[in-house]
């Protein structure tokens, strides 16, 4: 009795294991993506202005910066509009937690990441938005394109990025500049 029981349990966790589930990755006309620098929603087809979008997903209360990205991002292909297709998550079951984040830089960035390490190394035509996270309830079937947009996409504003030193850094810079008053008091 108790090998059967075990072999159940095992079937039942290899059965979750390799669960998978679909998303429908776009938005529909109310979720747009602006663009908060020329105050019009983002444009979308022009090499110079094609923003780019990725889906993040996670369990239902990680922190959202531990979210991962789902697979290629995708780009706009109408002002503030995007669709990436349907998307097969496999190892994924249940509701999960999904966040879009979308950015826009002269220089294409493979990620949201990629974009926010350009705008602190210098790059300062980086401007980058995510939306709000939101849990989503995976089908095995196929969804339609705009679920995500149903399920709680929210408006989504691209914001410049500017470097702001982290309070450990200053504070750090602080005590470099006090240590070297306390040497130049000593001479």
């Amino acid at each position: 009795m108790k090998k059967l029981i075990l072999c159940a349990a095992l079937v039942v966790s290899a059965a979750t294991t390799f669960g998978q589930g679909q998303v429908g990755f776009g938005n529909n006309a109310a979720q747009t993506i602006t663009n908060s620098v020329t105050s019009a929603a983002s444009a979308g087809g022009a090499a110079q202005d094609d923003t780019q979008v990725g889906l993040y997903i996670g369990n239902v209360g990680d922190a959202v910066s531990s979210l991962q990205l789902i697979g290629t991002t995708t780009n706009c292909f109408a002002p503030g509009r995007f669709a990436g297709g349907n998307r097969t998550l496999s190892g994924w079951t249940g509701t999960v937690q999904l966040q879009v984040r979308a950015w826009l830089a002269t220089t294409v960035y493979a990620s949201y990441e990629a974009a926010i390490a350009g705008a602190l190394g210098g790059d300062a035509s980086v401007v980058a938005g995510v939306s709000a996270p939101f849990s989503y309830a995976l089908t095995l079937a196929p969804a339609p394109v705009v679920s995500i947009g149903n399920a709680g996409l929210t408006p989504i504003v691209l914001l410049p990025q500017q470097i702001v030193p982290e309070p450990s850094s200053i504070a750090l810079g602080l005590l470099g500049l006090g240590a070297v008053a306390l040497f130049r008091r000593r001479k």
